[in-house]
């Protein structure tokens, strides 16, 4: 059953890696690696110590850092994903730009050109 899934996934796939994904960015990837490293850690300790001043017993205090520290990566991850799929659109709208004005560009030389010679 698996085989048969496959292939529909294949032939519903375009013929090209014509897909942008943020997983396939390598600034994107990096970068969401570490924010999510930075804020987990980052909400760990925090309520670790917010937990153990509240007067909380240490492992009371612990498991409850770590269940924030993990929701803290997810909420993290999240929006790294939301903010980079905003980036990586406006570098291919920035690119698209830049490849109409090369063109445009080309075109009035060509008429120049063309000009010039008749």
């Amino acid at each position: 059953m698996s085989k048969k899934k496959d292939k529909q996934a294949e032939e519903a796939a375009p013929a090209g890696d014509t897909v942008v994904r943020v997983g396939a960015h390598p600034r994107a990837r990096a970068s969401i690696r570490r924010l999510r490293g930075r804020v987990g850690l980052a909400a760990l300790v925090l309520c670790l110590l917010l937990s153990l001043r509240a007067g909380l017993p240490p492992f009371d205090a612990v498991a409850r850092a770590l269940l924030v520290g993990i929701a803290a990566q997810f909420v993290a991850w999240f929006a790294g994903v939301l903010v980079w799929r905003h980036l990586i659109l406006g570098e291919l709208l920035a690119h698209r730009d830049a490849l109409e004005a090369a063109r445009a560009e080309r075109e009035a030389a060509a008429q120049a050109a063309r000009a010039a010679n008749a």
